[in-house]
């Protein structure tokens, strides 16, 4: 007798779990956009191109592409409703394919600053992909308010297709990079040497082409070293003519002189030791800084038109 109350304990215990966690499933919110009240959005520039959906009453999900990188998805919110911590990340099917099985894609950081949720291209493209066929990417966490509720946003899928080769094309008039990618350089010089190599060249094309095409970017500064190898005077001296030699190859190359400003400290400003050849070598540069002036309003020969 006493067998049997426990085995109806324990069924009565296994079924009462069962509950808890399906009436747990049904005590999500639910965002994302439906039939009526999906809106896409494609802007851009050549520096970076934004496809975006509005989540009503919700936020935003974007899918970020800046020049000379690969694709991000960002979750941003007005007000966000969820718990900070590891949201769940999937694709379940489109809602007229309800009989297909979602797919489980790991998971990812949600904090609470803006933007709260930002994916690796890997998954972000499998966001976009999973659109293009009709399936909802779906991120979900529990609400900040009660361990017991969840948030679930979605993204739909409705209208994509018109805006994606939009965005497709936004891309194609993308810079090969990015600011951050030309922002900081340096060039090496073998022992007393001064010229600039082919290697070297094409990298200072790279910067070359960045600034005429960033309006944004108003001064380089260029600055000479050398190893401890020699006389102080003579090292300065050196670090000059290595400065110089970038700074003739920038304005051979149609850079404004006024933006440039050159320095040259010879051996004073080791960045490693110069008690190996090694540490000589990464000695012997000359680095090249680029500022920009952020808030300046992008011309509008620059900006995507869809």
């Amino acid at each position: 007798m006493r067998k049997l109350t426990l085995q109806t304990l324990t069924i009565f215990t296994c079924m009462m779990l069962l509950l808890i966690v399906q009436a747990q499933k049904t005590w999500a919110l639910e965002y994302g956009g439906g039939i009526e009240t999906t809106r896409w959005q494609v802007t851009g520039s050549v520096f970076s191109c934004q496809f975006e959906q509005e989540l009503p009453e919700y936020g935003e999900g974007i899918f970020y592409h800046e020049a000379g990188e690969d694709i991000v998805f960002q979750l941003k919110t007005r007000k966000n409703l969820m718990k900070p911590g590891m949201a769940s990340i999937s694709i379940t099917p489109a809602p007229w394919q309800p009989s297909r099985s979602s797919e489980h894609l790991g998971y990812a950081k949600l904090t609470p600053e803006n933007p709260n949720l930002e994916l690796d291209p890997e998954r972000s493209n499998q966001f976009l992909h999973a659109l293009l066929e009709g399936k909802q990417p779906v991120v979900t966490r529990r609400a900040y308010y009660d361990d017991g509720k969840f948030i679930k946003v979605h993204l739909s899928a409705i209208h994509f297709k018109e805006y994606y080769f939009k965005y497709l094309r936004c891309v194609d008039q993308l810079l090969p990079m990015n600011f951050e990618q030309v922002a900081r350089n340096r060039i090496y010089f073998g022992g007393g040497k001064e010229e600039l190599t082919p290697n070297d060249q094409a990298l200072l094309n790279d910067v070359v082409f960045y600034v005429k095409n960033d309006p944004r970017v108003f001064a380089i500064y260029i600055e000479g070293h050398t190893d401890n190898i020699g006389r102080r005077y003579d090292n300065r001296q050196l670090s000059k003519r290595r400065a110089e030699s970038v700074e003739k190859y920038f304005i051979d190359n149609g850079i404004n002189p006024e933006m440039i400003t050159l320095r040259f400290h010879g051996q004073r400003y080791p960045i490693a030791t110069n008690k190996t050849a090694a540490g000589r070598a990464e000695n012997r540069r000359v680095t090249i800084r680029l500022e920009q002036q952020e808030d300046l309003k992008i011309p509008a020969n620059l900006l995507f038109v869809p």
